[in-house]
C-alpha cells in the first residue's frame, strides 16, 4: 500500500506476480478515499486464503496519507494474523541512489536511499547535490528545490515498486522489519505548538 503520495496505489500479489491493483488520487481525504479501492483489492483474494504480509510506504510525503495507510495496514495485519512492515517510499523507485526534497522552513533534505536524511540551507544543499553520484529523485516539482533540472528527477512511489523492494530483501531482513512498528517518515521531529493559557 502506498498512500503517502497523492496518486495512491494498492496491490495484491502472489510472490512477484500481481493479482490485483488499484489507483486513486487523494490530497487530504485518504481516510475516506482509501477504503473502496482497498475493498476491491481484497475481493481478489481467493476464498479461504489470507495475507502473508502487509507492506506500506511510509513517506516522506503526506503525513496524513502515511498515517491512514499505516492504520489500515495494521488493521489488515490483525485480521489476517500476518506481519506488517513499513518501507521508506523512495525505496520503491528504481534507478535512484539519492532522495531530495523541500524540508520547509527554508531548508532542504538529502539522503542516500536506505539512509537517514540530512537538512541543509539552500547553498549547502546545492553543493551537496553536486557531489552525489547516481540518480537523485524527488516527489515534488523540481522547481521547488531551486536546483538544476537536469540534476534531479521528479519521481513517484507505487505499491508495485514497494513490492519489488520487499522481494529483494532476505528472509531475515523481512522478519526484522516486521518486528518494527511502522511509523510515518518524518524529515524532522514534529513541531508541536502549545497553546497559551487564557486569562481567567
Amino acid at each position: 500500500m502506498e498512500t503517502s503520495v497523492a496518486q495512491a496505489t494498492l496491490a495484491l500479489a502472489r510472490g512477484d506476480k500481481m493479482v490485483a491493483q488499484a489507483t486513486f488520487h487523494s490530497e487530504r481525504s485518504q481516510e475516506v478515499d482509501l477504503f473502496a479501492p482497498l475493498a476491491d483489492i481484497l475481493s481478489a483474494l481467493p476464498p479461504g486464503e489470507t495475507l502473508d504480509a502487509v507492506v506500506l510506504g511510509t513517506g516522506p510525503g503526506s503525513y496524513n496519507g502515511a498515517r491512514v495507510g499505516i492504520a489500515a495496514g495494521q488493521a489488515l495485519a490483525q485480521v489476517h494474523r500476518c506481519g506488517v512492515a513499513g518501507l521508506c517510499s523512495f525505496e520503491s523507485v528504481p534507478k535512484i541512489s539519492w532522495a531530495a526534497g523541500d524540508a520547509r522552513r527554508g531548508s532542504f533534505f538529502l539522503m542516500p536511499i536506505g539512509g537517514k536524511p540530512e537538512l541543509f540551507e539552500q547553498e549547502e544543499f546545492l553543493e551537496k547535490l553536486g557531489k552525489c553520484s547516481g540518480g537523485i529523485g524527488t516527489f515534488e516539482a523540481v522547481e521547488k528545490l531551486n536546483c538544476p533540472a537536469q540534476r534531479v528527477s521528479q519521481v513517484t512511489s507505487t505499491a508495485e515498486g514497494l513490492l519489488q523492494a520487499w522481494l529483494q530483501r532476505s528472509e531475515s531482513e523481512k522478519e526484522a522489519l516486521q518486528k518494527i512498528p511502522p511509523e510515518a517518515f518524518y524529515i524532522r521531529p514534529p513541531h508541536i505548538t502549545i497553546s497559551k493559557k487564557k486569562p481567567i
